[in-house]
């Protein structure tokens, strides 16, 4: 990762504002009674674009610049930095269809709830709200939001809101600042029709549909059934909108369906993590366990396969308890540098609480079995979600002076052969005169060992061998589950190591840049040369000036509108 510049810096200051707006207060108080000040950008004239019969006697509106360039790309790039998704948490919503045990299908697979308190309050709705209100001829009350994504191959299915109600409407703003016509993703209407040769049976006909152009939204009767078409196969970014609820009866008996607000697990109830089998504290037999090692060519980093380590009834605990933690999202990097998985989607756990729970023993004792070492200390612990749009990279964990572990826990039942989803191991071949003149990416790898996706299986290696995790099939359309460990020789290298990648993401003077070189070189991983108690103080130094930004940015967006 690259040191963040000024300017980097001042997105990430800009970026802290939609926290506030979308309710990510840390220890700082809104004053209600403050409202946000028009920005000084030109707005482009909002203009209702069409009208729509979309059957059923019901009407929608097209309303295009309904919100400003600036405001949708502030919104965008904070849900894709800084905010947290609910998300599929089922394996494969293709063997639920039609058995009605999955209430997500037909829904965006990505969700996040919005602070609609905060929402009403900035100049981007203050703006659109007398536009809508002039289209129902009423006043409206804003009743739930939330953001919603979706990439190539979602499954989704044409329904009706789950969020129905008489004088309800439904309110699509699309985030997405360019949008090509042969990007598909439009918004589809259909109303029920009857079935040729058969009357007594009705069929779904579309009636109109919508492109998804910049900036643009449409405004629907909430109980019709309507359909939000996932992005085409070459289009590798995700297609973001808001959908916000509205009424224009507040005073309707009908109770709103709207979810409560979702509180992720704090560390401390992550830490009390506790198998509740008799026999947890059984001695294992590593040996027995073992299925299979493979070695590089230099036979100095090695990978282990083991089975069954834990009951099937233990890996559920921890996949429901690891699943209490809401993921965050990274933006699909371009960047044709091989230094990172580009894992799409990752719950990430603080150290020290994961250290609390029952796992890391059993972890540990399978260190200790593998390489004759006791002092392992994590530095990286994490849920991995990758789903078949998704395009990782083969990337090692660690640098090559580095010695230290990854462990990968296999946590998907029922995966077929035909659903994919291995992780594949690899060396890089040398140089043939040929291939290293292309640049990079030009690299010839040599796969040495490939792992099938078994549910409960570990695989445990060196972890600055390349590496990558592989999509599930386009078949499978859940997503594939696998928790990540990483760890290193000793506590004061786990520091050194947590220590250099927080300091990426701060503005550093001369001299913290000099002692961060020295960390990532490794000039510093002895003891004797930086005392540990002296990185502890450190390390919690620069957590400080972390949590310090935060509440900067959070109090600068009290006095600012996008």
């Amino acid at each position: 990762m690259k040191l963040m510049t000024n300017e980097l810096l001042a997105v990430f200051l800009c970026l802290g504002l939609g926290m506030v707006v979308f309710g990510f207060q840390e220890d700082v108080d809104m004053n209600d009674d403050q409202d946000m000040e028009k920005p000084d950008h030109d707005f482009e004239e909002i203009k209702i674009s069409r009208v729509l019969d979309i059957g059923d006697s019901h009407t929608a509106w097209v309303i295009d610049n309904a919100i400003s360039k600036e405001a949708a790309e502030f919104y965008s790039d904070t849900f894709d930095q800084l905010t947290q998704f609910r998300g599929y948490s089922y394996e494969n919503i293709m063997k639920n269809i039609g058995t009605g045990k999955d209430e997500k299908y037909g829904n965006a697979p990505w969700t996040k709830s919005l602070d609609i308190d905060n929402f009403q309050r900035t100049f981007a709705w203050k703006n659109l709200q007398p536009h809508v209100e002039k289209l129902l001829e009423n006043e409206v009350v804003m009743e739930y939001g939330q953001m919603e994504l979706l990439r190539a191959l979602d499954v989704v299915a044409p329904m009706r809101g789950r969020y129905c109600a008489s004088n309800r409407y439904a309110l699509t703003i699309y985030l997405t600042s360019q949008w090509n016509l042969n990007n598909y993703g439009q918004a589809s209407f259909y109303q029920k029709v009857p079935r040729q040769n058969e009357p007594n049976l009705t069929r779904l006909e579309i009636t109109q549909s919508v492109h998804p152009h910049a900036y643009r939204a449409i405004l629907w009767p909430s109980c019709h059934t309507v359909l939000f078409r996932a992005p085409c196969v070459n289009y590798i970014h995700r297609l973001k909108y808001l959908n916000l609820w509205i009424t224009t009866d507040p005073n309707n008996d009908e109770n709103p369906p709207f979810p409560a607000p979702f509180t992720p697990q704090s560390d401390e109830e992550f830490a009390d993590f506790h198998f509740t089998n008799f026999d947890a504290d059984r001695k294992i037999d590593f040996h027995q366990h073992l299925v299979r090692s493979f070695n590089d060519d230099s036979e100095d980093r090695t990978l282990h396969i083991f089975d069954d380590l834990f009951t099937t009834d233990e890996v559920r605990q921890w996949k429901s308890h690891l699943l209490k933690s809401l993921p965050r999202g990274n933006p699909y990097d371009t960047d044709q540098l091989e230094d990172h998985d580009n894992v799409q989607w990752i719950s990430a756990y603080d150290v020290e609480s994961f250290m609390k729970t029952d796992m890391w023993p059993r972890f540990l004792a399978l260190c200790e079995f593998v390489s004759n070492e006791t002092e392992w200390y994590p530095y990286d612990v994490a849920l991995n979600f990758v789903r078949s749009a998704d395009h990782t990279r083969i990337h090692p964990d660690s640098e090559p002076h580095q010695t230290e572990l990854t462990m990968v826990f296999y946590l998907n039942e029922g995966l077929v052969p035909s659903d994919y989803g291995e992780t594949t191991f690899v060396v890089l071949k040398e140089a043939d005169g040929v291939h290293e003149f292309i640049g990079q990416g030009g690299e010839v790898y040599e796969a040495i060992a490939t792992v099938t996706p078994k549910f409960g299986r570990i695989a445990i290696f060196r972890n600055n061998i390349e590496h990558s995790a592989h999509p599930p099939s386009t078949q499978f359309t859940g997503v594939r589950f696998t928790f990540a460990l990483k760890v290193s020789r000793t506590k004061h290298l786990s520091l050194v190591k947590r220590t250099y990648e927080m300091m990426e993401d701060l503005d550093l003077t001369h001299a913290q840049e000099q002692l961060n070189e020295r960390l990532m070189s490794g000039e510093l991983d002895d003891p004797r040369n930086f005392a540990t108690e002296k990185l502890e103080k450190l390390h919690k130094k620069v957590s400080q000036q972390i949590r310090d930004t935060k509440q900067k940015m959070h109090r600068e967006a009290l006095a600012h509108e996008i």
